[in-house]
C-alpha cells in the first residue's frame, strides 16, 4: 500500500484512489468549465437588453437565478465578462471565416462563399454581434486593441480576395478594394439591427442574398 495511504488508514481517513481523484478533478473542471460557460451566456442576454453600462452583477445573478457572490466564483468582474463574450464571438467567426476563405474555386466564389458564411454567422449570433459592435469602446484599451486587431483581420481577407478577383479580370478594375470592403462588411454588420428570428426569414437565406449582391457588385462589367 503506498505510503499515503497507509498514513490516511492510520489516522482514520479514507483511502481514496489516484484514479478516483483524477476523475474527480475532471469531473470539477468539467463543471466549472459548464457554469462558466453559463454565466457568459447569462451576461450577453442581459448586456443586449441593458447595455453595458445598464447591466449589473446582480443583473447577471437574476438571470442565473443564482446569488450575486457566486457570479465571483466564475468572473472577477463585469468588464471581464464582456471581453469573454466578444473574444467567444470572435474565435467563432474567424474560424467560420477561414473555413469560407479556403473553398475551392476562383476569386469571385470565395468572395461568395466569405460574404454568405459572415452573413448568416452575423444572423445566428446577432445577440452577441450586436454586443460587440456597440459596447466594444467600454473595453481598456490594451483589451480593446485585440479584440480590433482580430476585427480587422475580417476586412483584410476579403479586401485581399477582392484584390485577387481584379487580377483575375474577374472583377471591376475601377474599384478601390478598401471601400468595396468596408461597404459589403457595414451591410454585414448591421444585419444585427433589422434581423429578427421569430421574423421568418433564415439565416441562410439572408447569407445567399448577401453574397449575391456583394458578388453582384464586384464583378467585372
Amino acid at each position: 500500500m503506498p505510503p499515503l495511504a497507509q498514513d490516511q488508514l492510520a489516522r482514520g481517513q479514507p483511502v481514496v484512489a489516484a484514479s478516483q481523484k483524477s476523475k474527480r478533478s475532471r469531473d470539477d473542471q468539467s463543471t466549472l468549465r459548464k457554469r462558466h460557460a453559463e454565466v457568459v451566456a447569462a451576461a450577453s442576454k442581459v448586456f443586449y437588453a441593458k447595455g453595458y453600462e445598464g447591466t449589473t452583477i446582480q443583473d447577471i445573478a437574476d438571470e442565473l437565478g443564482i446569488l450575486k457572490g457566486s457570479v465571483y466564483y466564475y468572473i472577477t468582474s463585469k468588464e471581464e465578462v464582456l471581453y469573454e463574450v466578444l473574444q467567444d464571438v470572435h474565435a467563432a467567426g474567424l474560424e467560420a471565416l477561414r473555413e469560407a476563405s479556403e473553398v475551392e474555386g476562383d476569386p469571385l466564389e470565395r468572395i461568395r462563399s466569405v460574404v454568405s458564411t459572415l452573413s448568416e454567422f452575423n444572423a445566428k449570433h446577432r445577440v452577441r454581434m450586436a454586443i460587440l459592435l456597440r459596447e466594444l469602446q467600454v473595453l481598456d484599451p490594451k483589451r480593446r486593441r485585440e479584440i480590433v486587431a482580430e476585427r480587422d483581420h475580417y476586412e483584410e481577407v476579403l479586401r485581399g480576395l477582392i484584390e485577387e478577383a481584379q487580377e483575375a479580370g474577374l472583377a471591376d478594375p475601377d474599384l478601390d478594394p478598401k471601400i468595396t470592403t468596408r461597404a459589403i462588411m457595414g451591410m454585414i454588420n448591421t444585419i444585427y439591427q433589422w434581423y429578427r428570428p421569430s421574423g421568418g426569414l433564415k439565416p441562410a437565406s439572408i447569407g445567399a442574398q448577401y453574397a449575391d449582391l456583394a458578388v453582384r457588385a464586384v464583378a467585372s462589367r
